[in-house]
């Protein structure tokens, strides 16, 4: 005759309701060591490799120097951004504008503009093949409408928008 013996019980009991359990194992996932920062993708400009969506503003400050200035917007108090008047990216000059949460808050979107001038389209060359380089590297784009061009990336949105002019900007928001 064959004997089936009980299971034995841990000799230390748990009284935690599921809910913590459930709330330190999710923390413990989620701030774990192996976990990186959501980058922003595809900056590729002085300063960009560094910078991450979960930024605040003094952060970014110092990453991108002396060249940016701190401005608070006038009709929403709260919200802080920085400008750079002339920004070097993919070889044209740029306006970046780094715009950030309300009280202090993380980076909430990179803009990037340039304002195209109908007598120079010669000098304007090094800015569209720039911009050839950057869609080569990103890839097609998931939306095209009227010379607007979006990309969906892993934890980035990227929107190209060309002006009849030459004007042009480029957008990066956190997905």
């Amino acid at each position: 005759m064959c004997s089936v013996s009980q299971p034995r019980s841990l000799p230390i009991k748990m009284d935690w309701p599921p809910t913590i359990l459930i709330a330190v194992g999710a923390m413990f996932l989620v701030c774990g060591p192996w976990v990186t920062p959501a980058r922003a993708e595809i900056f590729n400009g002085s300063g960009f490799e560094a910078i991450d969506w979960s930024m605040h503003i003094a952060d970014a400050e110092r990453v991108i120097g002396s060249g940016a200035s701190r401005l608070r917007e006038n009709t929403h108090g709260d919200y802080e951004y920085l400008r750079v008047a002339n920004y070097q990216y993919l070889n044209c000059q740029y306006a970046l504008l780094m715009n950030f949460g309300p009280d202090g808050g993380t980076l909430s979107e990179i803009v990037l503009t340039h304002r195209g001038d109908v007598k120079a389209e010669i000098a304007e060359k090094p800015c569209r093949d720039g911009l050839s380089r950057f869609r080569e590297k990103i890839g097609r784009p998931t939306s095209v409408d009227h010379g607007v061009q979006v990309w969906r990336l892993k934890t980035t949105t990227v929107t190209v928008m060309e002006g009849r002019r030459g004007d042009l900007q480029i957008r990066y928001k956190p997905n």
